[in-house]
């Protein structure tokens, strides 16, 4: 308990820290920051090159995957500046700061009154995912509570204030279910191991994938709109919504063999593909092929 306290004071330091530190100093305050971290951050910096060596293999050089780690860290502190910063502005200036492509799909789906299930990945800056629950309408995310109860409530409350609730993971199968039978928006990050998924291929390798996107698309008949939030610069990024899939319009044989896997796998490919051309904005620290590739990260 103290030392919960403890944390959250010294958080809500560095909060206000933040908040009144000039921009033009903070931006270099935030690259030292990720550079130090990539320094230090052993463990992880490794489980980056082994996952980026199973994806890309000799395709990209050793240089070329240093540098894609290191931007990773730097995107890294800026999520983290934005969930810090976002709590103290306004919802006009959180929309400032994004840009938005193929924005039709998603004003589309709101026209025809379909439910919308946004399908995410720790992709660029997940925090401005701020900006859709601003501009669309009520927005529900399946997220991990804190481990520090006090910065947890502190993280729920300002969600709240901007229009977004959030599902614990523990509950996130009735979570996800309530949240679309109240006609929120649902936004669900499917781009890490999950022992519990089904197997999907990803960058040619079989790995697990949660299927709870594809299982409520099919109950609710919604829509699967995957969409991505690249980094530009400092306070500058590209919201990006693909086009959606719809079960009522997906006539392959294959899906109706299996349609989970079939919609599972679709999802997975068009991750695989943005990750692809901007490999730098993934977030390569998490153990993806973990299920079946175990043995590789326990070497690390």
């Amino acid at each position: 308990m103290i030392k919960d306290i403890l944390v959250f004071v010294i958080y809500k330091f560095f909060s206000y820290f933040f908040i009144f530190m000039p921009k033009f100093i903070l931006k270099y305050i935030l690259k030292f920051l990720s550079y130090f971290i990539y320094i230090i951050n052993i463990k992880h910096r490794k489980i980056a090159f082994l996952n980026l060596d199973l994806a890309f293999k000799d395709t990209k050089s050793k240089e070329e995957k240093r540098n894609i780690i290191k931007y990773t860290y730097k995107n890294l502190f800026l999520n983290i500046y934005e969930f810090i910063n976002n709590q103290y502005i306004s919802n006009n200036k959180i929309l400032s700061k994004v840009n938005v492509i193929n924005e039709n799909y998603v004003l589309d789906a709101i026209k025809q009154n379909r439910k919308i299930i946004l399908v995410a990945s720790h992709f660029g800056c997940w925090e401005q995912f701020a900006y859709l629950s601003i501009k669309y309408g009520k927005l529900a995310i399946v997220s991990r509570r804190m481990n520090n109860q006090y910065i947890n409530k502190d993280y729920i409350k300002t969600r709240t204030k901007k229009n977004i609730i959030m599902i614990e993971k523990k509950e996130a199968a009735k979570g996800m279910i309530r949240a679309l039978r109240d006609d929120y928006n649902l936004l669900v990050a499917i781009d890490q191991n999950s022992p519990k998924g089904i197997d999907v291929d990803f960058f040619g390798l079989k790995t697990k994938t949660i299927s709870s996107t594809s299982k409520l698309a099919l109950k609710f008949d919604a829509l699967l709109i995957p969409i991505f939030c690249k980094v530009n610069d400092f306070e500058d990024y590209t919201i990006t919504f693909k086009q959606p899939i719809d079960t009522n319009k997906i006539e392959d044989q294959e899906f109706k063999n299996d349609p989970i896997l079939y919609l599972t796998q679709k999802q997975t490919h068009i991750i695989e593909g943005e990750i692809r051309k901007y490999p730098s904005q993934w977030f390569w620290q998490h153990k993806r092929w973990k299920y079946y590739y175990n043995q590789l990260y326990r070497k690390l």
